[in-house]
């Protein structure tokens, strides 16, 4: 059953909504560590770049389904509140960041963690739909998340060999 028949498309819509909120947080928090003087602001702007992108691909799939949502079933569900705590957990990171209370080290263990969510990897399971389109912008978010995971490993490696 689709979700406009199933009743389920205005929650699909409001989660989805959130998950564009929780990516562009993230890339506040990429551009507040870009502008701190003493971090690698051209690393920390390259995946910033990547977070825009996915809150826009994120915002097409909300245009996508609303749409043609009889292209679209309820697929997982997923945890409003999940996200609405990660998006708070954010915004404190921001604020600290602002403040100098974090240094760029600890930016990107708590950065590799929010890469390492669940959240991100999840983000295609919320609807079931053969929509090329959909699934096209679904994958690309995984496969840059990916890529920022692989980043993030990196740096923190340079820093760790840097320390010894």
């Amino acid at each position: 059953m689709d979700i406009l028949a199933s009743g389920e498309l205005t929650g699909i819509i409001e989660v989805l909504k959130r998950m564009a909120m929780f990516e562009m947080n993230i890339a506040e928090l990429y551009s507040v560590c870009a502008g701190t003087h003493g971090f690698d602001g051209e690393f920390w702007l390259d995946i910033w770049h990547d977070e825009i992108a996915h809150a826009q691909y994120i915002n097409r799939t909300i245009e996508l389904i609303s749409k043609k949502p009889d292209n679209f079933e309820k697929g997982r569900p997923f945890n409003v509140f999940a996200l609405e705590t990660v998006i708070k957990d954010i915004r404190e990171k921001i604020q600290m960041t602002k403040n100098g209370g974090l240094s760029e080290e600890k930016l990107l263990y708590i950065a590799k963690d929010y890469e390492n969510s669940y959240l991100e990897d999840r983000y295609v399971e919320i609807v079931k739909t053969e929509n090329i389109e959909f699934k096209t912008l679904m994958r690309r978010i995984a496969d840059e998340t990916r890529r920022h995971k692989e980043k993030l490993l990196r740096k923190i490696g340079e820093k760790e060999k840097k320390a010894l």
